[in-house]
């Protein structure tokens, strides 16, 4: 991306040309003159129950400029003195979207109170954190040292229905030259973070399973305020580009009958799209069922013109060349029952992510943007859509590196 100038003094007092007067002065990279850093993380406990409950809210120490988060959630025993009859029904065995669900809610708002992110369940900030191309390595459950979960499905055990398991909620958008991190310097206006968990039978499939204590830390991702110069005295940019660029994601649930349809998705348009991720469920919110009945084809269409024209064959393979995930189903390194992505941010190299933003979709309010196909049954079409808000001043064509 071209380096910004100006026609007066450097940021942060750095020096300018000062031949024939005032000269514009080219700034350095933001992130010449930042490192990351940590700060002191959020850590609070609760014991599962039958109810829903609120953890205490999150307000993120104020660190200059705003990464992300990662979410560590931990339930280390979980005990009962029931006796499974079926391994479907056993205690301690997690449900479908276990133990991501145990998030039930979370919503991450910004210092004036707007959702950046949310209302989301934990399945649905795994799926951003998976999908979302924000690393090198997205899976959260091939390394079996941040991610564990023990079911019994047979009998009673001290530990059945323990988990640990890390999440990610995103700010920054593209970690190459920090575009999107959000200026962070305010105590009394912070950024916040409100988490729900859920009841023990929306984790476990069986009752009888007692609920364990869940501990949830959270820790901020920032860069420290840029240095006004590099070693050699050139003036270093002291906001990152396009400043209070943000990216949010929704997702909408549509309802839809069996056989053909083609719901109008109006929560997908009006800003650059940076990925679209569709699941299909069927009545019960069952995506083992749902990756049967998803349409083969598939079509997107964006006013008239077809954007997607996909057998769920060719789709899987291009999504496993994209991230390396090239088998159905809830295990590490596998593409999730009933889920369907498509990213438009894999013009840097072949994995999503790291993007030059020439690839994103432009949409603006009032286009009519599409899913078409014959699904096999009625059910839930799941749609998560990531966009990016471009910062007042700036343009999508100024960011395009």
């Amino acid at each position: 991306m071209t380096a910004p100038t100006y026609t007066d003094t450097a940021p942060n007092g750095g020096k300018a040309p000062q031949q024939g007067g005032k000269q514009p002065v080219m700034y350095r990279p933001f992130k010449v003159g930042v490192q990351e850093m940590d700060d002191e993380p959020y850590d609070n406990s609760k014991t599962l129950t039958a109810t829903t409950q609120n953890m205490p809210q999150y307000e993120a120490p104020s660190t200059a400029f705003l990464r992300g988060f990662t979410l560590v959630a931990e339930v280390a025993v979980t005990t009962s003195t029931a006796t499974a009859t079926a391994t479907g029904t056993g205690v301690g065995v997690l449900s479908e979207n276990g133990p991501y669900n145990v998030l039930d809610q979370i919503i991450f708002t910004d210092t004036n109170n707007s959702e950046i992110l949310g209302p989301i369940n934990g399945f649905d900030l795994a799926i951003i954190s998976k999908w979302g191309g924000y690393a090198f390595n997205d899976d959260m459950e091939s390394d079996t040292n941040l991610f564990s979960s023990t079911s019994n499905g047979t009998a009673s055990s001290s530990a059945a229905g323990s988990f640990r398991f890390m999440l990610y909620i995103p700010v920054e958008i593209v970690p190459r030259d920090a575009l999107g991190v959000l200026p962070n310097k305010s105590a009394s206006t912070p950024f916040k973070i409100k988490i729900q968990i859920a009841p023990i039978a929306t984790v476990y499939n069986n009752s009888a399973t007692v609920g364990g204590t869940l501990r949830l830390r959270i820790f901020p991702d920032s860069y420290w305020e840029p240095t006004p110069n590099d070693g050699n005295g050139n003036a270093v940019a002291n906001q990152p580009p396009g400043v209070n660029t943000t990216q949010y994601w929704n997702v909408t649930q549509y309802t839809l009958n069996s056989g053909a349809q083609s719901p109008l998705l109006n929560n997908s348009v009006g800003y650059p799209v940076r990925h679209l991720g569709f699941i299909y469920t069927d009545t019960a919110n069952s995506r083992a069922v749902g990756e049967g009945n998803f349409p083969d084809n598939f079509k997107l269409q964006l006013q008239s013109n077809i954007m997607l024209d996909r057998p769920k064959v060719y789709w899987q393979w291009k999504m496993g060349r994209r991230y390396g995930y090239k088998v159905k189903g809830d295990g590490a390194g596998q593409i999730e029952n009933g889920l369907y992505w498509q990213d438009y941010c894999h013009d840097f190299y072949g994995k999503p992510g790291w993007e030059t933003r020439r690839g994103y979709l432009r949409t603006t309010d009032g286009m009519r943007l599409s899913a078409k196909g014959s699904f096999g049954a009625a059910g839930n079409l799941i749609v998560y859509t990531n966009y990016i808000g471009v910062g007042k001043g700036s343009s999508l064509a100024a960011l395009t590196s």
